[in-house]
Formats: C-alpha cells, structure tokens, sequence
C-alpha cells in the first residue's frame, strides 16, 4: 500500500514537471513569437514613414497616431496571451486558446498591413520622396596659354 502510494506520488511529480517544462516551452516561444511580431511591426512602420517622406503637420500627426494605436493593440494582445497561458487551464482548453491566439495574432497583422497600404493610397502623389536624380558631369574649357609658376615667397630672416 504506502509502495502503491509512492508510486503514484512519483508519477503525479514526473507529470507535474512535464507539464512545468511544457509550459516553460510555450511560455518561450510565446515570447519568441511577440519579439518577432514587435519587430515586424517596426519595420513595418519605419518603411511606412520613410515612403510617406514630407508630410504637413496634420498628416504627420494622423500617421503618428495611426503607428502609436497600432503599437497599444499590439501590446494589448501580447498582454492577453501572456495572462491566457499563465492561467491554469486542461490541455485540450489550453490548445484552443492556443489557436485562437493563434488566429487573433494573424489577423493583426494583416490588419495592420492593410491599414499601411490604405495609408499609402490616401497620400498625394506630391508627397512621395523625391526620387534621385544621377549625377550629371558639367565640363567646362581649359584655359591653354603659356603656364604661370607660382613666385616662391622669400626667405624669413629672423624673428
């Protein structure tokens, strides 16, 4: 009976840690996942801003506003998902909520990609940059009569 109720304790402690090195991993890559997002999402609106060049003050600020709102859902769904795995929950729960994060961070995205391309589309045509004009060679005519040297200046003697 108490081998029989060792036994047991020590198969309840081997799955206890499986499913603490489970979460573990999930808890990684779920952070791996959002880095890779945040970064994205950076990029994303750092190549926004170079191609939406000089703007005027208003559209500067509808576009600043635009990336800060983008960046708080982010955020806010990194904030969700945390708080979903961190709560005790069956595998089969955990699995769906999983995929549902899934989803929800997919759909972000692209929110977020189409919501650029809309941006882009609204910006006048006279508020792209300036693309870069090649350099041009200008010549100009060599003078050529007889060579003048330079006059040597004379000695300094003394202070």
């Amino acid at each position: 009976m108490i081998g029989k109720s060792i036994l047991v304790g020590l198969t309840l402690a081997a799955l206890t840690g499986t499913v603490g090195a489970n979460d573990l991993a999930a808890r990684a890559v779920r952070e791996r996942q959002q880095q890779s997002d945040a970064f994205s999402l950076q990029l994303q609106q750092s190549i926004q801003t170079f191609r939406a060049g000089n703007l005027a003050p208003q559209q500067r600020l509808e576009l600043d506003a635009l990336q800060r709102d983008q960046r708080l859902r982010q955020d806010e769904l990194f904030y969700r998902q945390q708080v979903e795995t961190n709560s005790p929950n069956p595998g089969a729960l955990r699995r769906a909520e999983t995929m549902r994060a899934e989803q929800e961070r997919q759909q972000q995205l692209s929110g977020f990609r189409s919501e650029a391309a809309l941006a882009a589309e609204r910006e006048p045509a006279a508020q792209q940059p300036m693309r870069l004009v090649d350099p041009t060679v200008v010549t100009a005519p060599v003078p050529r009569g007889r060579r003048r040297m330079p006059e040597a200046e004379p000695p300094v003697i003394g202070p």
